[in-house]
C-alpha cells in the first residue's frame, strides 16, 4: 500500500472546545465513522486536544475510574510509620509492579484534612485500589473480580478493622481485609451488573462463648443494587442474604438500579397496612434507590426487612435515568440524571425547588459545605451555590467523563474515565466566578416555582408512557448501552 493511500485513510483530527460540541444524536455519514453519532465523533476529537496530566495534580491510574469512596482515617502511629517507610524509599506503595499510581509532580498538602486521608477507587481494569491522598501513591491493589469494578464502600468492624466492599460487572460482591488484601467473602445473588452498595450500621447483642453479656456492639449490613432491577440485603457477619419470612429481593424498579442512599428522618409517610402498627415521630431509617426507569424509590427498612422490601413513595421528577441520589439531613433529595440536570427536591412538599442545567448527562454529585458540585459527560466540574443555585465556577481539567467525587475538608477529589484522580481547592479565594454567557440555557439554573412546575410536567409525561415502552430489568437504556460501549474500549494502560 502506498504512503499516499495510507495517509488518506487516517481520520481527520479536530480540536473543538468541549462547550461548542453539538450533543444532538445525528448519525455520521463519513464511511470511517459509521454507527457513531456526530456528537460522539466531536467529543472524541475534543478530548484529543484536551489530554493533560498537569491539572488538578493528577494521579494517573491504569484504567478508568468508575467510583470512589473515602477510606478510614489512619491513626497517628500509622501515619508516622508510613512517613518512616517513605523516607527509606521502599514499602508496599512501590511493590505493586505495573499497578502503582503515577503522579506528574509531587503533591503539596495544603489542606490539613488530607493528612492521613485515603481513598478507594473502583476501576474498569477489574481492580479496586487504595490511594494515599498525601502522596498520590497506590497503597494496595485488590485483584479478583472478572469484570470492571463499578462501586466501592468501606466500613469498620467492631474490632477496628477496615473492610472494603466491591461490586462488579461480574455480578458478584466481594468483601476484603484492606490490610492483608485477602478476599473474605464473595456474595452471589444478582443476575446482572452490580451497580450500587450501601452499608448500614446496627446495634446487636454482644456475646461471649455464645452467651449474651447484656452489652451492645456495632455490626453491619449491606444493601446492594443491580441492573437486574433488584435490591438485596446482606448480613456482613455471616455474609449471607437475609431471606426471613416472605423476604427476598426488593423489587419495584422497572429497569436497573444505579445508586443507593441510607438516611434517618422523621416518619412523615402515609403507611399502607392494617393500621395496627404505631407510627414513630422520628428516627426512622429509609433506603433510597435511583433507577434507570427515571424514578427514585423510598424504602421503609423496618417494614421491608424480611418481607421483600416496602416502598413508601416513588419520586418521578426526572425525565430519564437517575444516576446518583443523596439525601441531605433527611429533608431534601439531590439527584443527577441523563436528562442533563441535577435537581433538589424538598421531602416535605415533594416538589423540586432547584434545577441545575448541564449540556450533557450528569453522572456525579457531592455536597461540600455551601457548595454542590456536579460532573458528568461534559467533562468539566461545576461548582454551584446551595443557597442560590447559581453557578460559581467551572473547572476544566479532565478530558473524559467525571464519574465520581468526594470532598475532604476544603479539597474536592474527582475521578474520571480519563484514568486519573484529581484534586481541586474549594477555598473561597480559589473559586473564580465565570463571566456570564448570554442566552446559555445549559448553564442557567432554574429555581423555585419554575423548576418545580417543569419537573412535575416532565414527570407526568414520563409516567403516562405505555407499558409497551417500559423495558424490563436487565435491558439497558440507550445511554447505558453507550456507557457500556465506552467502557469496553481500550484503557491505554501503561
Amino acid at each position: 500500500m502506498s504512503t499516499n493511500s495510507t495517509q488518506q485513510q487516517q481520520p481527520t483530527t479536530y480540536q473543538i472546545p468541549i462547550e461548542e460540541i453539538d450533543f444532538s444524536p445525528n448519525i455520521s455519514s463519513e464511511a470511517e465513522n459509521f454507527f457513531q453519532t456526530d456528537a460522539d465523533i466531536a467529543r472524541m476529537a475534543a478530548r484529543q486536544g484536551m489530554v493533560n496530566f498537569d491539572k488538578g495534580q493528577a494521579i494517573k491510574v491504569s484504567s478508568k475510574v468508575l467510583d470512589m469512596c473515602l477510606g478510614l482515617r489512619r491513626s497517628a502511629s500509622a501515619i508516622a510509620a508510613s512517613v518512616a517507610v517513605g523516607a527509606g524509599g521502599a514499602g508496599e506503595e512501590q511493590a505493586e509492579k505495573g499497578e502503582e499510581s503515577r503522579t506528574m509532580k509531587a503533591i503539596v498538602v495544603e489542606d490539613k484534612a488530607l493528612v492521613g486521608a485515603t481513598i478507594f477507587t473502583a476501576e474498569s481494569g477489574h481492580i479496586a485500589r487504595k490511594i494515599n491522598l498525601e502522596t498520590g501513591k497506590t497503597m494496595k491493589v485488590f485483584h479478583g473480580h472478572m469484570g470492571p469494578v463499578t462501586r466501592v464502600a468501606v466500613y469498620q468492624t467492631h474490632q477496628g478493622q477496615e473492610r472494603l466492599i466491591t461490586g462488579s460487572w461480574d455480578k458478584t460482591i466481594r468483601v476484603w481485609d484492606t490490610e492483608t488484601k485477602i478476599c473474605l467473602a464473595t456474595l452471589k445473588g444478582h443476575t446482572d451488573f452490580v451497580k450500587a452498595l450501601a452499608v448500614r450500621a446496627i446495634l446487636v447483642d454482644n456475646t461471649e462463648d455464645g452467651v449474651s453479656n447484656k452489652k451492645k456492639r456495632i455490626a453491619h449490613e449491606l444493601f446492594s443494587a443491580s441492573y437486574d432491577g433488584t435490591i438485596l440485603h446482606w448480613d456482613l457477619e455471616t455474609f449471607q442474604e437475609f431471606r426471613g419470612g416472605a423476604g427476598g429481593p426488593w423489587k419495584g424498579h422497572a429497569r436497573g438500579i444505579n445508586d443507593l442512599c441510607l438516611t434517618v428522618e422523621e416518619d412523615n409517610e402515609q403507611q399502607e397496612g392494617d393500621g395496627t402498627e404505631e407510627k414513630e415521630d422520628n428516627g426512622k431509617e429509609y433506603l433510597y434507590s435511583a433507577g434507570s426507569d427515571g424514578t427514585i424509590r423510598k424504602w421503609d427498612i423496618a417494614r421491608g426487612q424480611g418481607r421483600g422490601g416496602h416502598c413508601v413513595h416513588v419520586f418521578k421528577h426526572h425525565e430519564t435515568t437517575v444516576y446518583r441520589v443523596i439525601v441531605e439531613a433527611g429533608v431534601e433529595i439531590w439527584s443527577t440524571s441523563a436528562d442533563k440536570t441535577a435537581q433538589r427536591l424538598d421531602l416535605e412538599t415533594k416538589k423540586v425547588d432547584m434545577t441545575l442545567g448541564h449540556p450533557d448527562f450528569v453522572k456525579s454529585i457531592v455536597l461540600a459545605g455551601p457548595y454542590v458540585v456536579t460532573g458528568g459527560r461534559q467533562e468539566s466540574v461545576r461548582i454551584w451555590s446551595v443557597a442560590t443555585g447559581k453557578l460559581i465556577t467551572e473547572i476544566k481539567g479532565h478530558f473524559d467523563e467525571v464519574s465520581s467525587m468526594v470532598a475532604v475538608g476544603t479539597t474536592l477529589i474527582t475521578g474520571s474515565l480519563d484514568n486519573t484522580v484529581r484534586r481541586w481547592s474549594l477555598k473561597e479565594q480559589d473559586l473564580v466566578t465565570p463571566a456570564p454567557k448570554e442566552e446559555d440555557p445549559s448553564v442557567a439554573a432554574l429555581s423555585l416555582g419554575d423548576a418545580s412546575e417543569k419537573g412535575a410536567t416532565k414527570a407526568e409525561e414520563t409516567a403516562n408512557k405505555s407499558e409497551e415502552e417500559e423495558r424490563k430489568p436487565g435491558l439497558m437504556t440507550e445511554e447505558e448501552e453507550r456507557e457500556l460501549a465506552e467502557l469496553m474500549g481500550s484503557d491505554d494502560d501503561d
